[in-house]
């Protein structure tokens, strides 16, 4: 296919040795180009069709392709980046390559200069469009300023990420998804649809996810431990019920924001667990018992008794009235694994949100001991 763009080569590398030329007499003619680029959409079906296999074809039409693009760059830059009707022509002829092998169009592949100035215009005038409708909404107005800058940067061809082809649906899908946001006359939390928005369509730019990080840390800096992990928690099960469509890049060198956004949940939760351990330690000041004293030695933690205890109290499983008295009685027969008593007033302080990380140990452990007394029942039945 390369070898329909010939007679367009030869006609803009004309154009650009008479306007370089240092006699004015000669002024450069559009004619020749026009007549290339009218044989151009003829010639390069005809040789694509040519073809024996489809992976010789999609070759051809991407070397085909990176060619069109840079002689259309190279007649833009001569023409001092001025939309004439003749770059307006050659834009036609490169967007109708594109829609008839849509197909083989390499994602990663550059736009013409001239495209990049048309989806740059497109795309900002709709964005301010919208600002006012999506400020209605009451949505943060620190994540519409990223998105702002986000598109900024992406068409500052000294910033990251690269304006690159598969930005075309990027775009069109993400503004398309802000539209109907912010025009739905629905009553609904908006500030959480606007967040599974921008999962869902990948929204993945630094300063926004920077801006997400600030607001939760704002809103769990003095909370109570046992506060933080509900929050936490509470967010890591909604943005897991968060879908994000596939092959959706703002940048496709950065990590998906979801996966962004879960990564410092599970930082933040690893860090209140080690905390916690240490305070644990930090605050057992009681003397150890050696390991011949009375008392049952359990391999569990001072938490993990605690969590025991109580869904053990639940099933009734002790015979006191209250689950204070039991606490009494367990707490006098028990040590941890560290060797140390626990206190009754400890086995009665139950925590779902603070001791949750204690409770999947304790959760494995039933479980294994459930597959036990199933195995031994399953044989029992066998010998009956």
């Amino acid at each position: 296919m390369i070898r329909s763009l010939n007679q367009l080569e030869d006609a803009i590398l004309a154009y650009g040795i008479l306007q370089d030329s240092p006699n004015g007499n000669y002024i450069p003619s559009d004619e020749a180009i026009v007549i290339a680029c009218d044989a151009l959409i003829r010639d390069s079906e005809q040789l694509y069709i040519s073809h024996a296999k489809s992976r010789m074809a999609k070759e051809s039409f991407r070397r085909y392709y990176t060619k069109f693009r840079l002689l259309f760059d190279k007649l833009y830059l001569y023409k001092a980046q001025q939309p004439d009707d003749t770059i307006k022509k050659l834009h036609e002829s490169i967007s109708q390559s594109i829609e008839r092998f849509k197909e083989h169009m390499n994602p990663s592949e550059e736009l013409p200069i001239y495209d990049q100035q048309l989806l740059k215009s497109n795309s900002l005038t709709k964005l301010a469009q919208l600002s006012a409708h999506l400020q209605a909404k009451q949505l943060d107005e620190k994540y519409l300023l990223e998105i702002q800058y986000g598109l900024n940067s992406l068409f500052d061809e000294h910033k990251p990420p690269k304006l690159l082809y598969y930005h075309v649906e990027w775009l069109a899908t993400f503004l398309s998804a802000l539209e109907s946001l912010a025009h739905d006359k629905r009553v609904k939390h908006y500030a959480k649809r606007f967040i599974e928005l921008l999962i869902r369509y990948n929204f993945n730019y630094l300063g926004l996810c920077n801006r997400w990080h600030e607001q939760l840390e704002a809103q769990i800096d003095t909370l109570p431990r046992s506060e933080k992990l509900s929050i936490l928690l509470l967010m890591e099960k909604e943005i897991t019920h968060y879908h994000p469509l596939p092959m959706l890049y703002y940048d496709i060198e950065q990590p998906h924001l979801k996966t962004m956004m879960n990564e410092y949940i599970w930082a933040e939760l690893d860090y209140l667990e080690k905390m916690s351990k240490l305070a644990s330690v930090n605050n057992d000041s009681r003397p150890e018992i050696p390991a011949s004293s009375n008392g049952i030695h359990t391999t569990l933690t001072g938490e993990g008794l605690t969590c025991l205890f109580h869904y053990c109290s639940k099933v009734g499983l002790f015979k006191n009235k209250h689950k204070s008295d039991a606490a009494i009685g367990v707490a006098q027969h028990t040590v941890t694994d560290r060797g140390n008593r626990i206190t009754a007033n400890q086995l009665a302080k139950f925590n779902k949100f603070e001791h949750i990380l204690s409770l999947y140990m304790i959760e494995d452990k039933l479980k294994e001991m459930l597959h036990c007394i199933k195995n031994d029942i399953e044989e029992v039945e066998r010998r009956k």
